[in-house]
C-alpha cells in the first residue's frame, strides 16, 4: 500500500491540518459456486481515500475520538492512521461470512469491482473549522451507487466539535425545520422534494451533520440520501438564517457569542 503526506498550508501560529492519500486495490477471487463474471469468477475491490485531518493532539481527546467515527465509523482505533488503514481493509464487500476469497496480485482480470472512496477537506473561518467528509460507495451489479456528505463543526478555539444542540434546543427543531421547509422560499427545493409524511408530521428527525456559512447568518442542515426525500433528490440541505430561527426556537448563549449582532431579536 503506499503512503504518503503533505503539509497543508497555513498561517504561522494557525492550526495545523495535513492531507494522506492513501490507495488500496486488491482483486478478490471467489469460489466458482459464486459466479459474478462468466470468465474467470472474479471481483475486484478498489478503496481509496484522501483526508485532510488535524494535526495530532490539536483537538480534545473526545473530539479526536468522535471525527474518528465520523469519518470512518471507527470506535475502537486510537489514531487516525489506525483508523484509515482499517478502512483500507473493509471488506464490507463479503458480508457473507461463509464467502473464501483469495488474493490475487492485479485488478486486470476483473471484470467487475466495487470501490469504496472517501475524501476530507477542511475550510477555517475565523475560530472554527469545518470538515467535509464525502464518501462513495458502489457495489458491482446494484442499481447504482451511493455517496454521503458529512460535515463536522470544530471550533478551534475551545479544540471541540459543536453539535446542533449547543447551538438550540434540537428537541423542538424537529418541527422549526418542517417550517423552514414550507415557509422559506430558500428551501423551495427541498420543499418540492421531502416526503410528504413529514409534512403531514410536522416534524422531521434531526440530522446531526450541519455546516454554518461564511458570514455567520445561516446554519444549513444536511440530510443524507434517502432521509427525508427519494434518492433522485439527493442530498438535502434546509437552510435556517439565523435571525428567522431565533424568532422560532431560543438561541443558547453559546450561539449567540458564535452568530455575534443580528443572531437574535433579543
Amino acid at each position: 500500500m503506499a503512503a504518503s503526506l503533505m503539509m497543508a498550508g497555513c498561517n504561522s501560529g494557525s492550526p495545523r491540518f495535513s492531507t494522506q492519500p492513501f490507495e488500496g486495490k486488491r482483486c478478490m477471487l471467489l469460489p466458482g459456486a459464486e459466479t459474478f463474471s462468466p470468465d474467470g469468477n472474479t471481483l475486484g475491490v478498489d478503496n481509496s481515500y484522501k483526508i485532510e485531518w488535524p494535526a495530532r493532539g490539536f483537538l480534545s481527546p473526545d473530539a479526536e475520538a468522535e471525527l474518528l467515527i465520523r469519518c470512518f465509523d471507527d470506535s475502537v482505533s486510537t489514531s487516525f492512521r489506525q483508523a484509515a488503514d482499517r478502512w483500507l481493509a473493509n471488506t464490507w464487500l463479503f458480508e457473507d461470512e461463509g464467502v473464501q476469497t483469495k488474493l490475487v496480485d492485479s485488478l486486470a482480470n476483473c471484470e467487475h469491482y466495487n470501490f469504496a472512496r472517501k475524501e476530507a477537506s477542511i475550510t477555517r473561518d475565523g475560530n472554527l473549522a469545518t470538515m467535509l467528509i464525502t464518501t462513495e460507495t458502489f457495489a458491482a451489479f446494484a442499481a447504482h451507487g451511493l455517496y454521503s456528505a458529512q460535515y463536522v463543526v470544530m471550533d478551534l478555539d475551545t479544540r471541540e466539535i459543536v453539535h446542533l444542540n449547543d447551538l438550540v434546543d434540537t428537541a423542538q427543531l424537529g418541527e422549526v425545520i418542517i417550517r423552514a421547509i414550507e415557509d422559506l422560499a430558500v428551501n423551495k427545493d427541498v420543499s418540492d422534494c421531502v416526503f410528504e409524511e413529514y409534512h403531514k408530521a410536522g416534524r422531521v428527525a434531526v440530522p446531526q451533520d450541519f455546516f454554518i456559512d461564511s458570514t455567520r447568518s445561516v446554519i444549513n442542515l444536511v440530510f443524507q440520501q434517502y432521509d427525508i426525500a427519494p434518492y433522485a433528490c439527493g442530498i438535502m440541505t434546509v437552510s435556517l438564517p439565523i435571525f428567522w430561527l431565533s424568532k422560532h426556537i431560543p438561541l443558547t448563549p453559546y450561539c449567540k457569542e458564535l452568530f455575534g449582532p443580528g443572531s437574535s431579536i433579543d
